[in-house]
């Protein structure tokens, strides 16, 4: 769906970050800004900054930065229409119609989520207002249930008919086609339809932003042929291995205690956050996926596996600890007592003894340890091999080599194993991995993450080129005017000042607007978009050590100065360059006097702006 620029604006304006910001950060008024913990990293002192005056916000710790429109993307993980659309329907603001030539498919999903709305307040209203509902009813309070906690998941109970939803949907204006490609029903060979669902109490499972997307169903009766829980198909708004089931309503929490607790069903889930354990997400009876454990890594690096005390829960749990090792993120596992899950765990004991469990939660060293130790394999030389074997299989899958290290250090001083022994398991079993990757079979690890590597290979911004590109963000198309009477875009000799200041000189010549609050949307780089705020909240924004106000520059002042430098650098580098062609010229028996001319004519350019004097005539004050 494309939104028409003017109504975004219409959005942005109205929505002030500060009150949506400060309803998931607390904020405090420092100055002209206001500063809060980040919610995208973990600190402890205050680092990111929001501005009610430039509407926009930027973390000085991890550097992420934006107007009110990306902090609702990357705060509750949506794309840019679904944050406008969240924005708007938070203010009241009526979206037009899609016009373009994707509204067919935003239209159809569109469809999809809201035929999905209403499976959801049929199921809760049959489970809650039906007399039918009532042993569905009765059978989730026996669970432990409370209403509020059926009300907050919105808990269901889909009725035991081949036809009543089809026809409750069907009355509400939905086509039968929307029903099957939404997956609450199937078509019969002569062309009518029936419930995917009958029977059963119903989970729904919920998107990142709250919208239901898929149901979890429970069987109820024992005549049911069907397994004990059945998903939702696969449909164009939900993939089960790419959803958590509770993400939505732990998220905050999650954030909060800087760390999720992993289950596996949906009861089990339910009866831990009631218990008023809230950090807590399931993989609805799938196996873990990267994409699942990716979800959880945008709200923080660190995860607990409950798992059930058994071969399969075990098994379950140590394919869990590598996938998340690889994906770079750190593990530990509690182990429930034999015959326990953690739903049946909390009913008997409470959920002070679940937090209990949790704090007692070990490693996954000692988690594989353990799990060789019960069936008795540590007490011979094979065994405590194979159990050495299987945690540096885990150590290799990461991807931090610093971490390995460590790790490594740490298993040898628990089996009394020398760390070259180790080592040279490791090294085996990277060298196993890049061959099934279709790497060299004798290549050297590399030393460094790529990600350092990046970091490194990157080039400072120069304090002239980020001073002129903050003063055309201050100044306006008057003064990206005047700069640009003086230079031209190639003496910008870092790529994203060049390509800021391109992107800024190409919207002051076309009468765009230039309130950098707005330009952000604009962007398609994140880079660029962390580099407008970073500038903007820079030393101009911020308060001094004494709590005052640092001094507001003049973008001209700013700019009047940095230009002598740009221009210096960019007159040496070519008198340089005219040196080198000039010898060029003259080995090939060419007249070098044009040559010796350019570099007269800059040479006296670069005394001249030795001496004081401006490289032209303009309007930037002095």
């Amino acid at each position: 769906m494309r939104i028409p620029p003017e109504k975004i604006d219409e959005i942005r304006n109205a929505a002030d970050i500060v009150d949506t910001i400060g309803a998931v950060v607390k904020l405090k008024k420092r100055g002209k800004n206001f500063i809060g913990l980040c919610p995208f990293h973990t600190e402890k002192t205050p680092s990111f900054n929001v501005s009610q005056d430039r509407q926009m916000y930027h973390c000085f710790g991890c550097g992420v930065g934006g107007n009110v429109i990306t902090f609702v993307m990357e705060y509750e993980k949506l794309t840019f229409v679904e944050a406008v659309r969240s924005l708007a329907e938070r203010l009241g603001i009526a979206l037009p119609a899609a016009t373009d030539q994707d509204a067919g498919l935003a239209s159809e999903q569109e469809q999809l989520y809201q035929v999905m709305r209403l499976a959801g307040k049929y199921f809760y209203t049959a489970l809650t207002e039906s007399a039918e509902g009532k042993p569905a009813l009765d059978y989730l309070k026996d669970r432990g249930f409370t209403p509020e906690t059926m009300k907050t998941f919105g808990l269901g109970y889909a009725p035991n008919s081949w036809d009543g939803f089809v026809k409750h949907a069907t009355e509400n204006g939905f086509a039968t086609a929307h029903l099957e490609k939404a997956g609450l029903a199937r078509k019969r060979p002569d062309g009518t339809y029936y419930d995917y669902f009958r029977g059963r109490a119903m989970f729904p499972i919920f998107s990142t932003a709250g919208k239901v997307i898929g149901f979890g169903a429970r069987k109820l009766r024992e005549d049911d042929p069907l397994a004990k829980y059945i998903n939702s198909p696969e449909t164009p708004i939900y993939n089960k291995s790419r959803v958590l089931y509770g993400l939505y309503h732990a998220k905050d929490a999650v954030r909060e205690a800087d760390s999720a607790i992993l289950v596996e069903g949906y009861a089990d889930l339910l009866a831990v956050f009631q218990a008023g354990i809230k950090n807590i997400v399931a993989s609805s009876g799938t196996a873990l996926t990267v994409d699942q454990i990716q979800l959880i890594s945008r709200s923080t690096k660190n995860i607990t596996i409950v798992y059930d005390a058994d071969s399969a829960g075990s098994k379950a749990a140590l394919r869990g600890v590598d996938l998340i090792l690889a994906s770079d993120l750190d593990v530990r596992v509690a182990s429930l007592p034999e015959g326990d899950d953690p739903d049946s765990f909390v009913r008997k004991n409470g959920g002070a003894a679940f937090q209990a469990l949790l704090e007692r939660s070990v490693s996954f060293i000692d988690f594989i340890s353990q799990a060789y130790e019960k069936q008795g394999k540590l007490s011979t030389p094979e065994g405590q091999a194979l159990a050495v074997r299987t945690i540096v299989q885990s150590i290799a899958s990461m991807k931090d080599e610093l971490k390995q290290n460590f790790y490594i250090k740490q298993v040898a001083e628990k089996y009394k194993i020398y760390e070259s022994t180790l080592f040279r398991e490791l090294e085996r079993l990277r060298g196993d991995t890049r061959r099934r990757e279709g790497g060299a079979p004798n290549a050297a690890p590399p030393r460094q993450s790529a990600p350092v590597q990046a970091r490194t290979s990157e080039a400072p911004l120069p304090t002239d080129e980020r001073n002129l590109v903050h003063a055309m963000l201050e100044g306006g198309a008057p003064v990206i005017t005047e700069i640009f009477a003086q230079i031209v875009l190639e003496d910008f000799t870092h790529p994203a000042a060049r390509s800021l200041a391109g992107f800024l000189q190409a919207r002051a010549l076309k009468e765009e607007p230039l309130d950098p609050s707005a330009l952000v949307n604009d962007l398609d780089d994140p880079a660029q978009k962390k580099l407008v705020s970073e500038l903007l909240f820079s030393k101009y924004q911020v308060r001094l050590d004494d709590g005052t106000d640092f001094p507001q520059a003049d973008p001209r002042k700013i700019a009047k100065d940095s230009i002598v430098v740009l221009r210096k650098n960019a007159l040496t580098r070519m008198m340089k360059e005219n040196q080198l062609e000039m010898k060029s010229a003259i080995s090939r028996g060419e007249d070098g006097i044009p040559y010796l001319e350019r570099d007269r004519q800059m040479s006296a350019e670069l005394k001249q702006l030795e001496q004081g004097a401006h490289p032209a005539e303009s309007g930037l004050a002095s």
